[in-house]
């Protein structure tokens, strides 16, 4: 466990880390993947998997389907890795022994389609705990955005800690 803050003498989370933003990082969508996790999701509509059928509907590519964002968001955390930068959950400290998930928002703003490169961005929003300080709580917003389109999507992710009991 680390070293306690004065905000939570248990926790374990660096919370110095609270406003930090990560280097934006490339990726690039590509239409397997897209068309990959289509089939997986069981996703019927065929502007996901055939590319007359998005031409056809008016988009200039496979669309992703809204969830395609946790698949972005594991390039970018990969490509951060090989670039030898650390990703959100690195960055802040997460104990995987302890980690939760607490809850994740999407704000849909434009279709991510194949072929794009799009930069995906996150900062850490805030930290809080609850329960007397037994969980400990970190908030992330991320954004997939697109040069000339401006952002994508953005999330909001909430992930926790329940911090293991202490030996007196």
């Amino acid at each position: 466990m680390s070293d306690p803050t004065p905000e939570n003498p248990r926790g374990i989370f660096d919370r110095s880390t609270k406003g930090a933003a990560l280097e934006p990082v490339p990726v690039q969508i590509e239409r397997g993947r897209i068309r990959f996790f289509a089939q997986v999701l069981g996703e019927a509509d065929p502007i996901h998997s055939d590319l007359d059928a998005a031409r056809a509907a008016g988009h200039p590519d496979l669309v992703a389907p809204p969830s395609f964002f946790v698949v972005a968001e594991a390039a970018a955390t990969e490509e951060r890795r090989q670039r030898g930068k650390p990703g959100a959950m690195d960055l802040v400290k997460c104990d995987f022994r302890y980690l939760l998930h607490g809850d994740e928002r999407y704000f849909y703003h434009a279709p991510i389609y194949a072929g794009e490169e799009v930069q995906h961005s996150t900062r850490v929003l805030d930290f809080y705990d609850k329960k007397g300080g037994a969980m400990e709580f970190v908030t992330f917003e991320s954004t997939l955005s697109h040069p000339e389109r401006g952002v994508l999507v953005r999330s909001q992710r909430t992930l926790l800690h329940r911090l293991p009991e202490l030996k007196s």
